[in-house]
């Protein structure tokens, strides 16, 4: 069944996009940019082949879906699963958990990346405030001799 191969195709792809994942981990804790910038140029390239290959699964999906005697009108993989039986079942069962899994692990890495380039973030403003520390810091005295006005030394009862 050729949706079982395009899904497998998607599988190796996200497959592709895990590894580079972990790698841009690599080079975030490493504090290589060069090679994270080098990294998010991959990372491009396989999203645009994940888009061709997700496009070709939707036109194989639909192509099953018309050869069927009577059609689904919505299309899911359980509905598809349903149809089938035997070995193309398991198969396609197989290959759309091994998917799952992939995608699942794909988010989970991308969910530490952003949390590292978060913390990186908060660092590095961190140490700009060091630098350049603002107006309001530079100036020692303006808030307490602002509290302090409120009563005057002479405003006493006799």
């Amino acid at each position: 069944m050729q949706l079982i191969h395009a899904i497998n195709d998607l599988t190796a792809t996200h497959t592709d996009l895990l590894m580079l994942s972990k790698q841009k981990t690599e080079a975030l804790t490493n504090n290589n940019l060069d090679a994270f910038q080098g990294l998010l140029v991959q990372e491009r390239n396989l999203i645009r082949q994940l888009e061709k290959q997700e496009e070709k699964r939707q036109e194989m999906s639909e192509a099953w879906n018309e050869e069927q005697s009577h059609p689904a009108e919505t299309l899911t993989i359980t509905e598809i699963l349903k149809r089938l039986d035997g070995e193309e079942q398991k198969s396609l069962e197989k290959a759309a958990v091994a998917l799952t899994d992939t995608i699942t692990a794909l988010k989970r890495q991308e969910q530490l990346n952003k949390t590292l380039l978060e913390e990186s973030m908060k660092f590095v403003q961190l140490s700009m405030e060091l630098v350049n520390p603002t107006i309001q810091s530079m100036n020692y005295g303006a808030a307490s001799s602002e509290k302090m006005s409120g009563r005057s030394l002479f405003d006493s009862k006799a």
